[in-house]
C-alpha cells in the first residue's frame, strides 16, 4: 500500500484537478481542496475494498466476479442512480455500509451548500401570471419557497436527498 501511495496521489491530482475545473465547480479555495482531498480519500477507500476481495481469492479470476458484485451494487447504492430516499428499507444497510455514498454526500454539500439558483420556471405559470409577485407563485424547482425567485442550494439538498450541511465531514 504504501509504494502504490506516490501514484495514487499523483493519479488523484493530475485527475480530480482538470475534472474540478472542467465541470465548472465552485471556484474557492475551500470547496476545491476539499473535493481533491475527499477523492483522494475515496481512491484510498475503494482500493482498500478491492485489496480486501482480492486477498480473499485465489486467483484473479475468482476475484473479478466478487469485486464486480460488489462495485455494482456500491455504485448503485451511493445515492446519485437511486437516491436515499427511494431506497427500499431492507436494502439501506448496503448505503450506510458504502463509503462512495459518504463522499457522494460530502461533494454534493460541497457544492450546493451556500449557493441560490436562480429560477426559470414558475407554477402557476402563463401570462396571466407573469406579474405575480409575492407569494402567489413558486419556482417549479425542488426545495423552492413560495415567493422566492431562486431556490436554496441547502433547501434543494435536503428537500431532493435528504442530505444535510452538518454531514459534509462525515
Amino acid at each position: 500500500m504504501l509504494t502504490d501511495m506516490p501514484y495514487k496521489i499523483l493519479n488523484a491530482f493530475t485527475f480530480n484537478v482538470p475534472l474540478y475545473f472542467m465541470t465548472n465547480l465552485k471556484r474557492e479555495p475551500g470547496p476545491f481542496f476539499f473535493f481533491v482531498l475527499t477523492s483522494l480519500l475515496l481512491t484510498l477507500a475503494m482500493s482498500m475494498v478491492f485489496r480486501t476481495i482480492a486477498a480473499s481469492s485465489r486467483t484473479l479470476a475468482q476475484a473479478l466476479a466478487p469485486g464486480s458484485i460488489v462495485i455494482l451494487s456500491l455504485l448503485i447504492y451511493s445515492g446519485f442512480a437511486i437516491p436515499k430516499p427511494y431506497i427500499l428499507g431492507w436494502s439501506k444497510w448496503i448505503y450506510y455500509l458504502d463509503p462512495l455514498s459518504y463522499a457522494f454526500e460530502s461533494l454534493i454539500v460541497n457544492e450546493f451548500s451556500g449557493r441560490n439558483y436562480s429560477c426559470t420556471q414558475y407554477v402557476p405559470a402563463g401570462a396571466a401570471y407573469a406579474a405575480s409577485v409575492g407569494q402567489e407563485i413558486i419556482c417549479a424547482a425542488v426545495g423552492a419557497k413560495p415567493g422566492q425567485n431562486f431556490v436554496n442550494g441547502d433547501d434543494y439538498i435536503n428537500s431532493a436527498f435528504e442530505y444535510r450541511h452538518e454531514h459534509k465531514w462525515r
